[in-house]
């Protein structure tokens, strides 16, 4: 814990134990967990969270650069702590999302003159190994 709240620290966010426990859990997990999963997973733990710490709390993340969120236009957020440069995948059978170490392609030399790129992001979508057997994907 003392390692997830000197990280906290180090991006100007003060430390509170329901900062720290969301965000070590958030490091914790490959899930891109949701605001609601995160606070039922928390919740047996810690029984005084809401759901409105945890919301706040990786809004504070994201503002900070210690989280990114993904809209797969289900509508909700998913989380990650992962903000290296890297690509997401999610089945469309069971809704699992994956990580792809592949970068998203540079896109400076498509934008416009005068426009300032701060970010990209590539999702793709498909069914995942566990899904694809028995649908025609992998046998």
């Amino acid at each position: 814990m003392q390692e997830t709240a000197n990280i906290l620290k180090d991006h100007g966010i003060r430390p509170s134990l329901q900062r720290v426990c969301v965000y070590q859990y958030l490091r914790g997990v490959k899930t891109h967990p949701t605001v609601d999963e995160i606070y039922m997973a928390l919740l047996p733990k810690y029984p005084s969270l809401s759901r409105t710490t945890v919301y706040n709390t990786l809004e504070l993340l994201l503002e900070n650069n210690l989280a990114i969120s993904l809209d797969f236009g289900d509508g909700f957020l998913r989380y990650d702590a992962d903000c290296s440069p890297h690509s997401h995948f999610k089945c469309k059978k069971c809704g699992k999302v994956y990580d792809v170490f592949i970068a998203p392609p540079d896109c400076t030399q498509m934008i416009p003159p005068g426009f300032t790129l701060q970010g990209t992001s590539l999702y793709m979508f498909g069914l995942c190994d566990k899904c694809a057997v028995g649908e025609g994907g992998l046998n």
